[in-house]
């Protein structure tokens, strides 16, 4: 799981009026995010930072049968915690990905809400699937502490710049039937190696802030 592999180091953090964003403007070009580490291996890089024209930086992740997570350690306390947003644009979905099978369990785009400890986490799962109706929410094939909801889905809107907006308690006590504890990492992930395929998405303005 994502959260076994952060090392969880920071204190406690507040959000502050303006919140907690991570928009890549200030990191390099074809290097991971400061502060974000990876887990899983590859024979290529699947993260890294890239520009527009108009020189706005974001991230960028194309899978080739890679299984590899992208996160940074939080440390958010319960009674902080509201609205996580982003963008994601996704350009290749993992032909066959269907996030309710083991065997299929791809996405083009995904973000992650770690909540709890490092050894015991509870996770929630955003996606962009190739297949799963957009709407619908159902655990992890293979995890009872996963729930996974699907955000966007198919191929209508591939190229394009979604912007998503998730209240994270009320996403949770969904989820899990019960309030949130601290939120201890964020983190994405494009992946197609249950298909055996390819994906490519990108990702940008990330954004931790109160209602």
């Amino acid at each position: 799981m994502l959260a076994s592999a952060i090392l969880v180091h920071a204190l406690i953090q507040a959000i502050s009026p303006s919140g907690l964003s991570w928009n890549f403007s200030g990191d390099a070009i074809d290097r991971l995010p400061t502060g974000w580490e990876t887990r899983g291996n590859s024979r290529h890089a699947v993260y890294r930072i890239l520009a527009e024209s108009d020189g706005n930086r974001y991230l960028a992740a194309k899978s080739d049968n890679d299984d590899v997570q992208l996160g940074i350690p939080v440390n958010i306390p319960a009674d902080q915690l509201s609205i996580l947003s982003w963008r994601w644009r996704a350009w290749v979905l993992p032909r066959g990905g269907d996030e309710r099978q083991s065997k299929t369990l791809d996405s083009a785009a995904s973000v992650y809400a770690v909540f709890g400890s490092r050894l015991l986490p509870r996770i929630l799962k955003y996606v962009w699937s190739t297949s799963v109706p957009a709407g619908r929410t159902f655990p992890h094939p293979g995890s009872g502490r996963m729930v996974i909801m699907v955000v966007n889905s198919g191929s209508e809107a591939l190229g394009q710049w979604k912007s998503i907006s998730r209240d994270l308690s009320a996403d949770y006590e969904k989820a899990f039937g019960s309030r949130p504890p601290n939120l201890i990492a964020i983190g994405v992930k494009t992946d197609s190696d249950s298909t055996r395929t390819t994906a490519q998405a990108d990702y940008d303005d990330i954004r931790l802030a109160r209602q």
